[in-house]
C-alpha cells in the first residue's frame, strides 16, 4: 500500500450542497405548516400561500435524497479509486454550480408564484435542463470509473440502475409539455403518477445502495452486499419502480390487475427491505464493539422501526375500500412524509454521519458528541407525533366524507386540534434536524476551503482503521463465488 494525499474539497462541496438541500426542505416545510395557523392571513397578505411553500418543500425533498445519494456515490469513488482526474474534478465543480443555480432559481420563481402545476415537478421546466445537465456530469463521473457490473456488490447495481433510471423518469415527468399528453386529462394524470412513482424508485435505488455500502463499511465486511436478500431487494425494487404507481390510481379507469400487481410488488419490496435491515443490524451487533459509529447506528436502527411502521400503513391504505375512504386526505401525506423522513432521510443521515467520521475524525463532537447522539431520539419522538397528527387528521376527514353531516363530534374535534399538534411537533422536529445540520455544515466549513486526507490506498473497510487512514477497495477483491448470489 502506498500513501496518497486526497484533495477532498469537491466531495465536501457535494455533501454541503446535500445538507443545504435538506435544510431548505425543512424550512419550507415549517413555512407550509404556518399556513394552518393564525399566521395564514399574514402570509397571504405578503403574497404567500400553502401552494408556494408546498411546491418548494416537495421539490427539495426529492432533491435532498438525490443529492445525499450523489454525495455517498462520490465518496465511494474517492475511496475506491482515489482522487479524481482534472476533468472529473471540473465536472464535479460544474455539478455543484448547475444544481446550485437550479436550486436558487426554483426557490425564487416558486415563491414568486410561477408554478408548473405538476406534482413534485412544480418548478419552471427551464431549471430541469440545469438539473439533468448536472446529472449527466454526475453519471459521466460514475460510469467512467465504475463500468463493470459482473461480480460487483449489490450497491453498484443499485447506483447504476438509479442513475440511469433518473434520466428516463425525469424526462417522462415532463411529457405534459406535449399537447398529445396535456390535452388528455386521464392520460396526463396516469403519466404524472407513473413518472412520480418511477422517480421515487430511482432515488430509492440510490438511497438503498448508499445504505448497503455504508453498512458494509461500518461492519468492516462487504459479504452481505453479495447475498441473496440484498439482490432480491434490488430486483424487486426495480420491478416496483415500474409498477408502484398503480395502487395510487384506483380512482382512474384502469384494469384491476394493474392495481393488484402494484399492491403485491410494493408490499414485497418493503418486506425484503425490512429483512435486509434486520440482517444488517444483526451483523452490526456481531461485529467488534466500537463507539465510533453511534450516530450512524442510531439512524439505521430508527430506519428499521419506521420501515415496519410504513409497511403496516402501506398494507392498510392499499386495500381498495380503505383507499377510497382516505384518498386525497392527510393519510397520504402521512405515508409520504413518514417514508421520506423515517426511511430515506434516516438512511442518508446515517450515511453522512459516516462520511463525517471519515473526513473529520471519530473524536470530533459532530461524530461522537453526546448532544448529536441525543438528537436522534428527539427526531424520532417529534416525527412520530407529527406523523400521527397527519394520520389521525386524514382518518377524521375520510370519516366526515363518508358520514357527511351525521359524522361524530370527535371527528370535528380532531380537525380543530390538528393545526396545534402538527405545528408544535413539526417545529420540534424541524429545529432538531436544523440544529444537527448546522453542526455538520460548520464541521465541513474548514474542509471546504482547503484540505487533504492522507489515505492508505487499497485497505478494506474495518472498524479498527481511523477515518483518515483507510480507502476501501471493495469489489475488486471479491471472490468469484460471491457474485453467484446476484446473477
Amino acid at each position: 500500500m502506498t500513501n496518497a494525499s486526497l484533495d477532498t474539497r469537491p466531495l465536501v462541496w457535494v455533501i454541503a450542497l446535500a445538507l443545504v438541500g435538506c435544510a431548505v426542505t425543512i424550512l419550507s416545510g415549517m413555512a407550509a405548516a404556518l399556513t394552518y395557523t393564525g399566521f395564514e392571513p399574514v402570509l397571504r397578505s405578503l403574497g404567500f400561500t400553502l401552494q408556494h411553500f408546498r411546491s418548494v418543500h416537495d421539490t427539495f425533498a426529492f432533491g435532498w435524497v438525490f443529492l445525499g445519494g450523489a454525495a455517498v456515490v462520490y465518496f465511494y469513488l474517492y475511496r475506491e479509486y482515489g482522487e479524481p482526474s482534472a476533468a472529473a474534478r471540473k465536472r464535479i465543480v460544474w455539478n455543484v454550480i448547475l444544481w446550485t443555480v437550479a436550486g436558487v432559481g426554483i426557490v425564487v420563481t416558486l415563491l414568486a408564484g410561477q408554478f408548473s402545476g405538476r406534482e413534485y415537478l412544480g418548478h419552471h421546466p427551464i431549471f430541469s435542463l440545469l438539473i439533468i445537465a448536472g446529472w449527466f456530469l454526475f453519471a459521466r463521473n460514475y460510469f467512467e470509473r465504475s463500468r463493470r457490473l459482473k461480480g460487483r456488490p449489490v450497491y453498484i447495481y443499485m447506483w447504476s440502475v438509479g442513475i440511469l433510471l433518473f434520466f428516463v423518469t425525469f424526462i417522462e415527468g415532463h411529457l405534459y409539455l406535449l399537447d398529445a399528453v396535456s390535452d388528455r386529462p386521464v392520460r396526463d394524470l396516469a403519466i404524472q403518477w407513473k413518472s412520480a412513482g418511477t422517480l421515487v424508485g430511482a432515488f430509492n435505488q440510490i438511497a438503498y445502495g448508499s445504505c448497503m455500502y455504508i453498512a458494509c463499511c461500518i461492519n468492516g465486511d462487504d459479504k452481505y452486499a453479495y447475498s441473496r436478500p440484498a439482490f432480491a431487494l434490488l430486483w424487486v425494487g426495480l420491478l416496483n419502480t415500474f409498477a408502484n404507481y398503480g395502487h395510487h390510481t384506483y380512482h382512474l379507469p384502469q384494469s384491476a390487475w394493474i392495481h393488484w400487481i402494484s399492491f403485491i410488488v410494493s408490499m414485497l419490496e418493503i418486506v425484503i427491505l425490512a429483512k435486509v435491515f434486520l440482517d444488517l443490524l444483526a451483523l452490526r451487533r456481531a461485529s467488534a464493539a466500537t463507539n465510533d459509529f453511534r450516530v450512524s447506528d442510531g439512524f439505521l436502527r430508527s430506519t428499521t422501526a419506521w420501515i415496519f411502521l410504513m409497511l403496516t400503513l402501506s398494507l392498510l391504505i392499499s386495500v381498495p375500500p380503505l383507499n377510497a375512504l382516505i384518498h386525497g386526505t392527510h393519510v397520504v401525506v402521512a405515508h409520504s412524509m413518514g417514508s421520506m423522513i423515517g426511511i430515506d432521510s434516516m438512511i442518508l443521515w446515517a450515511a453522512i454521519s459516516y462520511l463525517l467520521w471519515y473526513l473529520v475524525g471519530a473524536d470530533h463532537p459532530v461524530v461522537s458528541g453526546a448532544r448529536v447522539r441525543l438528537a436522534i431520539p428527539f427526531i424520532n419522538v417529534f416525527l412520530l407525533v407529527f406523523w400521527l397528527a397527519y394520520l389521525i387528521r386524514g382518518l377524521a376527514a375520510g370519516w366526515i366524507q363518508y358520514f357527511g353531516p351525521s359524522a361524530p363530534d370527535f371527528s370535528v374535534l380532531i380537525e380543530d386540534t390538528f393545526p396545534l399538534v402538527m405545528v408544535v411537533s413539526g417545529f420540534g422536529l424541524a429545529v432538531t434536524v436544523l440544529w444537527m445540520l448546522a453542526h455538520w455544515l460548520v464541521a465541513l466549513g474548514p474542509l471546504a476551503r482547503a484540505t487533504t486526507v492522507t489515505a492508505a490506498r487499497g485497505a478494506r473497510p474495518a472498524e479498527s482503521l481511523r477515518p483518515i487512514e483507510a480507502v476501501t477497495v471493495i469489489a475488486s477483491e471479491a471472490s468469484g463465488d460471491k457474485s453467484d448470489a446476484g446473477t
